[in-house]
């Protein structure tokens, strides 16, 4: 077993290079996770929020199994792997806030909007820090961390996929807002999870971007 603050420490990069590598391995994760998503809505139709929140469960004990270290070194270590040092020793957080979004997008929203703010977070988003950590040489006036160059892809990418889903009013409006979050919501960290300010947990853009892309969908396809 590992103790979670030893092994967390451990989980840095040692260059520039390998964390560039990590970083643009996690974004490919993400975006293949949201093309995952948008099939298992898509397959388990009228079952797909009881599986997600069985799903939700699941996910809440692995991450229950971690803090009370509990996991294997050799199975820690691959998981931290795909975490971000010094932010996030927790990788199963994304998924985690990412399938809270879906959850309450699919109780919301019809589901052509749902399948579309799923395609905003897991295409944009990813594109997004892609482009930023490639070719970003601008930086956004309110953030230090976000380019104009990333936000761009961003909304390119994720207007061009919604768009199978949703009209293309609706895919831009749901892109353009969902990546304007996106460059101006911080990462929050797992410790957050052991604060008194436990609501700041949900200030990630995996749960927001669903979210708030689909409730800009939802309006605009009202009229």
């Amino acid at each position: 077993m590992v103790k979670l603050g030893q092994e967390g420490a451990k989980c840095g990069y040692r260059d520039e290079k390998a964390s560039l590598k990590g970083e643009l391995e996690r974004q490919l994760i993400h975006l293949f996770t949201g093309i995952f998503f948008i099939i298992f809505v898509y397959l388990t139709g009228d079952h797909a929020l009881t599986l997600l929140l069985l799903l939700l469960v699941f996910y809440l004990a692995v991450i229950y199994v971690i803090l009370n270290e509990m996991l294997p070194s050799p199975l820690y270590a691959f998981l931290c792997r795909w975490g971000r040092p010094g932010k996030q020793n927790i990788p199963l957080k994304g998924t985690i806030l990412l399938v809270c979004g879906i959850v309450v997008s699919l109780i919301l929203f019809p589901e052509e909007i749902v399948y579309a703010s799923i395609a905003v977070v897991g295409f944009g988003d990813s594109v997004a820090t892609i482009a930023g950590v490639t070719l970003g040489r601008h930086k956004l006036p309110y953030s230090e961390n976000k380019s104009i160059e990333g936000t761009l892809a961003g909304i390119l990418a994720a207007f061009f996929t919604s768009m199978f889903f949703v009209t293309p009013v609706q895919a831009f409006v749901g892109s353009a807002g969902g990546m304007l979050l996106e460059s101006v919501v911080d990462l929050q960290t797992i410790k957050e999870l052991n604060s008194q300010a436990a609501y700041k947990f949900f200030l990630n853009d995996n749960f927001l971007i669903p979210v708030f892309s689909g409730l800009l969908m939802f309006i605009v396809g009202l009229f």
